[in-house]
């Protein structure tokens, strides 16, 4: 139960980011288009039984109530499963809580396969955050029922790349939790170039995931034999998949032993970047075992980034702790990278607490980076920049970034500068439009 709702919660973050990019981004690229058509000869789970079937459903919200549907003491028609999942989730936008995705699960679990068919011909399927939490929820429940017919609802009827890559990331994910060596065939059966797609790297991270917690022999075989040695894209995926799922230093060094005569150096990397999130003094203490220089430092600067993402602060001291006197302005570099675009804040913080750095550079790299997403942290933070050509090029971004949302935001923030600055960030979007309108 916990990885179907936290398989739906990955589709979740995943169509999240479509939706943030796309709004930046008016030319968002068209869906992957619709692969083979797939069919499933399944029966239905349980008698068949029309939409006005009445279902029951526990009104808890917490995990237990998912699982315990011998307390339901409600019952709904599929219509009103409908309803009832679009007052818990269609007012939440991309930020729905895990009890309420149960709770919406709970119901919507009770359909068998011609409901669960029969409700989703009921949405209106759209690219707003209501509409995708809404009916990623009942994909998830045709998979755990039919999943090559849910694979084929995603391909035929879910647009857009990231849409339709969340989407397909939560039925595989689905799918591998109840047979994942059915799931793997399934993706080893696609033709080479829909698996060379998005679709399939995504893929990739529910099978193995669960491949590798109940049979990880099987899990790493299969990396080593079923995929071709230069997909190194394919490969590091399927590592890190598998290595998410790994729980203590002699199953890690039994994944790492396994990695090292694939020469793969970014699935080398990945053993090394959940390692250190689950065990960080067992994967430090191995990693200086690595005789390289520049291997051992490529391997520990990507694990520490990864590590930032998780659990930034600690993450971050201990990359600190770790560097030698002339590493320390490099090091916070990475640092300041890894947080910049989802936790500026917190980054800036950070950096005020440092010594033995020279800050200013790193304010600007900080304000620079978190300005396309995040204008509203770089035009507070612009008063830090000292440098005058900094100020103006910081300026010009946080102006451009603006606009991309709102052209009076971006008028009003320029407004506010000094005419110096105006004129300057002004000459420079001049240059930069002349130079594209030549070509």
């Amino acid at each position: 139960m916990k990885l179907l709702i936290g398989s739906l919660w990955i589709a979740t973050v995943l169509c999240a980011y479509w939706y943030g990019t796309s709004q930046v981004n008016p030319h968002q690229p068209a869906g992957l288009g619709s692969a083979n058509s797939l069919t499933d000869a399944a029966e239905p789970d349980g008698q068949n039984e029309t939409a006005s079937t009445v279902l029951p459903v526990d009104e808890e919200t917490d995990e237990r109530a998912v699982s315990n549907t011998e307390s339901a003491h409600k019952t709904v028609t599929v219509d009103e499963a409908v309803a009832q999942t679009q007052v818990l989730l269609g007012d939440m936008g991309w930020s729905p809580t895990m009890a309420s995705i149960a709770k919406a699960y709970a119901i919507v679990s009770q359909l068998n396969l011609e409901q669960t068919l029969a409700a989703l011909n009921q949405l209106e399927y759209g690219d707003s955050p209501e509409s995708l939490q809404i009916t990623l929820l009942f994909i998830n429940r045709l998979a755990e029922l039919s999943p090559l017919q849910a694979i084929d609802y995603v391909n035929l009827n879910v647009t857009g790349s990231m849409q339709k890559d969340g989407a397909m990331a939560a039925v595989i994910a689905t799918w591998a939790d109840s047979d994942p060596h059915a799931a793997l065939q399934w993706y080893l059966s696609q033709p080479e170039d829909t698996r060379q797609q998005a679709m399939g790297r995504f893929a990739l991270g529910g099978l193995f995931s669960s491949l590798a917690r109940q049979d990880l022999d099987a899990a790493i075989s299969s990396i080593e034999t079923d995929f071709d040695a230069s997909d190194f894209k394919a490969i590091e995926y399927a590592v890190s998949s598998t290595a998410r799922n790994l729980q203590n230093t002699e199953q890690f060094e039994y994944l790492l032993e396994r990695v090292q005569a694939m020469d793969n150096e970014s699935a080398l990397q990945a053993v090394f970047s959940n390692w250190l999130a689950r065990e960080p003094d067992e994967a430090l203490a191995r990693l200086d075992l690595i005789s390289d220089p520049k291997q051992q430092q490529a391997i520990e600067e990507r694990a520490f980034r990864s590590w930032m993402v998780r659990r930034p602060e600690e993450a971050a001291e201990r990359f600190m702790q770790r560097a030698a006197p002339d590493q320390r302005q490099s090091r916070a570099k990475v640092v300041v990278e890894s947080m910049s675009f989802n936790q500026p804040e917190l980054a800036l913080s950070w950096l005020s607490r440092q010594t033995a750095i020279d800050a200013q550079p790193l304010t600007s790299e900080l304000i620079s980076r978190s300005a396309y997403r995040n204008p509203q942290f770089a035009d507070q933070n612009l008063h830090r920049i000292t440098n005058q050509d900094n100020l103006s090029v910081l300026t010009s971004r946080v102006y451009q970034s603006y606009s991309r949302y709102s052209q009076a935001k971006a008028d009003e923030f320029l407004s506010r500068q000094s005419p110096a600055i105006r004129e300057q960030v002004l000459t420079r979007l001049k240059r930069v439009e002349a130079i594209r309108s030549r070509g």
